[in-house]
């Protein structure tokens, strides 16, 4: 009689999971320097550093956040709602963060809301439920049921990308109303008068209508304001910046200055002013505000506002670690934004031309 073989048990993943102790048998090292070296490697020597970190490759070691967790009482999860990550001033931002919390074994949960505060609502839940240990939101429009969550998870919140705190909620960013303030003064120095102004004010958006404030408070300083139909209201994108640029030249054809709230926004507003047949900055000046990476690049480049979303990132972070290790901390951080002056404004030589006139033609007439 032949007998079967007697099949093996099931490989139990919890018993083959590598452990500290298994790691520090194989580096010949204690258990607690295998934890420094985890937790805290800069206080760690370099060559115990690479001992372990073989160790850790040779048996695939992998840290048990699940059971640090239920000791700790944390999940070391920090949880971040941007409006979208399509444009690179979120990107950038929480890119930076994520590498700060890294540092501090921390992981980072993302997830966007679209400019839209009810799925606001719903992002924030989910990453409550997931036991997050900090929140990181973007601007000081939230709903009254958020607000009300926030509460009720008990963890440290910041909002990024403005220079205050609300409700409550401290603030790392920029100052958005002195910044246009700076940038329309600019314009007003050189000499244009017939201003424009292209904008994304959706409710949850206070950073846009801020930066709207502070156009309209620069020109009421030099006694100049914006009607309604001079305000072109836009969605975040190239192809409505461009439909503004039409509707704002159709209703004022004599516009020389063209304010926008986003990089976006000036962009496709260039782009349909050449179609036009508008020259770039001799007949009509344009602005943006962010310095995303492309506002260099395109032709002419363009004059803007430049956030830090790197730093602004990074303190969010630090902000959140420190919040839960229970230091002190602010609340209200303001990081400098800066005046980036490109080829895309000028003074306004060819005011009250046609699109595609010269100043050669205006002057044979």
């Amino acid at each position: 009689m032949i007998k079967k073989p007697i099949p093996e048990p099931p490989l139990n993943r919890q018993s083959s999971r590598a452990k500290i102790d298994d790691v520090a048998r194989e580096a010949n090292v204690s258990p607690a320097t295998v934890s420094r070296v985890l937790n805290h490697p800069e206080i760690v020597r370099a060559e115990l550093r690479d001992k372990v970190a073989r160790a850790i490759a040779n048996l695939s070691y992998t840290r048990d956040s699940a059971g640090r967790a239920l000791k700790s009482g944390r999940m070391r999860t920090i949880g971040a709602i941007v409006p979208t990550l399509g444009l690179s001033i979120f990107a950038e931002g929480v890119e930076a963060m994520q590498n700060r919390l890294s540092e501090s074994g921390y992981t980072l949960l993302i997830a966007n809301s679209q400019y839209d505060q009810r799925r606001e609502v719903q992002e924030m839940q989910s990453l409550i439920e997931r036991g997050i240990d900090g929140i990181a939101l973007v601007g000081g429009s939230h709903g009254a049921e958020l607000r009300t969550l926030i509460r009720q998870a008990g963890v440290p919140v910041i909002t990024t990308y403005v220079a205050k705190a609300q409700a409550g909620i401290p603030a790392i960013g920029v100052d958005n109303e002195a910044a246009t303030r700076e940038l329309t003064k600019f314009l007003l120095d050189l000499g244009h008068v017939a201003f424009g102004a292209i904008v994304n004010i959706p409710p949850s958006n206070d950073r846009s209508r801020a930066r709207l404030d502070g156009i309209q408070r620069a020109l009421a300083h030099a006694g100049i304001t914006l009607q309604p139909s001079q305000i072109i209201r836009a969605d975040h994108s190239l192809a409505q910046g461009r439909s503004a640029l039409r509707q704002l030249i159709s209703d004022h054809p004599d516009t020389t200055a063209v304010i926008c709230t986003t990089d976006t926004l000036a962009i496709g507003a260039m782009a349909e002013a050449r179609h036009m047949g508008f020259s770039i900055p001799q007949t009509l000046s344009i602005t943006g505000f962010d310095d995303v990476e492309l506002a260099a690049q395109v032709d002419p480049p363009l004059t803007t506002i430049s956030v830090p979303a790197t730093e602004i990132g990074r303190g969010a972070a630090d902000y959140l670690i420190n919040a839960i290790a229970g230091m002190p901390i602010p609340r209200s951080v303001q990081v400098p934004y800066r005046l980036i002056i490109r080829s895309s404004t000028s003074k306004p030589r060819n005011a009250g031309l046609s699109p595609g006139r010269s100043a050669r033609t205006k002057q044979g007439r």
